[in-house]
């Protein structure tokens, strides 16, 4: 029985800060091709997003959160290093407490294991209802050229056998042993970096495309029979050189790429990225998700679309309703000066 995507939605917070407002600031923005940034306001965290995309997810099948029977939520920034968080969220939709319940943390990856939890749900129980919000804020020091292509934003996606959108086809995972390109110690409530590119950069491509080959090989398809290709956006220029090792044309990248208008999501980077070609995707076309942890992880999924219906509003009009803020509202949104 196919099953798989049924309905999604997006929230990105209203605020964002510009390149140029770093520049003034710093002398220099180190975000490769990100223009601008999504941020949260001070009435806004990783949970109220989290709640806000799970509903706007369930509306658009439509289903009730009482049919509720797996709720998995995935973010690299929550409040909390041990509490239940996903409790928080399902109490604030109307989800059953008796639903099973996971938290995805640690990883840039964990939307995309959030969504293969609500997807193996679903595979073992056709009656199942699976909800997934994947919703981050990844932080790191003012001080780092690493904080500069920091955004915020949340995707929450219905998995069900019911009113299907988008067909699950397959996935495969690739992790190894990568230490120090992008690390957070549990002592700290910042992301550090050892700042060496091309180890970072080695581990992204070489991970990412072993998952991604395994996939297609596995599926018994090629770069050509697909419409869309959503890569990990740590910046603009890493989904290029995966797609180029791949053999994808960069064009299938275009209705995807969110970044130069939100920055790194964190670990909410591949499913907003996957909203976005959700929206512009057609019947019959194939859309290809691979995402990316540091440590390193890839997981790479294969979807078809089988429904046209779209989220409503959509990831553009999500982007376009914004609010700049200068560098110094920014720092004091942040706590960095009060």
């Amino acid at each position: 029985m196919a099953f798989g995507i049924s309905g999604y939605g997006i929230a990105i917070p209203r605020l964002r800060v510009k390149k140029e407002d770093y520049v003034k600031a710093w002398g220099s923005f180190q975000a490769a091709g990100v223009k601008e940034k999504s941020v949260m306001g001070f009435d806004e965290d990783v949970l109220t997003l989290a709640a806000k995309v799970s509903l706007k997810a369930m509306a658009s099948v439509p289903v009730a959160p009482d049919k509720i029977t797996r709720f998995a939520l995935a973010s690299t920034s929550a409040p909390y290093v041990e509490k239940l968080l996903s409790g928080t969220v399902i109490t604030n939709v109307g989800i059953p407490n008796g639903a099973f319940v996971s938290d995805h943390t640690t990883s840039s990856r964990a939307g995309t294991e959030a969504m293969l939890a609500g997807i193996e749900h679903v595979k073992s129980d056709s009656t199942g209802w699976a909800v997934v919000a994947a919703a981050d804020a990844p932080r790191a020091s003012m001080w780092s050229p690493l904080e500069h292509g920091l955004g915020a934003g949340a995707a929450g996606f219905v998995i069900s056998n019911d009113n299907v959108i988008a067909e699950f086809e397959g996935h495969t995972t690739y992790a190894c042993e990568h230490f120090g390109e992008r690390f957070r110690p549990s002592d700290d409530d910042l992301i550090h970096d050892l700042n060496v590119k091309k180890f970072a950069q080695s581990s992204l491509v070489g991970t990412t495309t072993r998952a991604a080959t395994s996939l297609m090989n596995q599926l018994g398809v090629k770069p050509e029979d697909y419409a869309h290709v959503v890569i990990q956006q740590p910046d603009a220029r890493a989904p290029s050189a995966i797609a180029k090792k791949l053999g994808f044309a960069e064009t299938l990248l275009t209705s995807s790429s969110v970044v130069a208008e939100l920055g790194d999501l964190g670990a909410a980077s591949t499913p907003v990225a996957l909203a976005a070609a959700l929206d512009s995707a057609k019947v019959g076309e194939r859309i290809l998700v691979i995402s990316y942890g540091s440590g390193a992880a890839s997981d790479a999924l294969s979807f078809k679309v089988v429904n046209d219906r779209k989220a409503q509003p959509g990831v553009r009009a999500e982007i376009d309703r914004k609010e700049y803020i200068d560098y110094v509202q920014y720092l004091k949104l942040k706590g960095a000066i009060r």
